[in-house]
């Protein structure tokens, strides 16, 4: 599977009331053995815009940014 963003892309969290701007700042494929059959296979290491920190998300769980 290839990842539909690229490092450097802004994306927001599509779950929750999470209104922070993120970049992708790291793109992983995982071993299919390691994902369970409803998950995409692609891990994005993201980090605020404004802010410290780096989370660890799946394409399901972002969404561009595209304003």
């Amino acid at each position: 599977m290839k990842p539909i963003y690229s490092e450097g892309d802004r994306v927001y969290l599509t779950v929750g009331d999470d209104f922070n701007d993120y970049e992708i700042v790291e793109i992983t494929m995982v071993d299919s053995g390691d994902i369970s059959g409803t998950e995409d296979g692609v891990r994005y290491k993201i980090k605020p815009v404004k802010g410290d920190g780096v989370i660890v998300k799946s394409e399901e769980e972002i969404f561009p940014i595209t304003a």
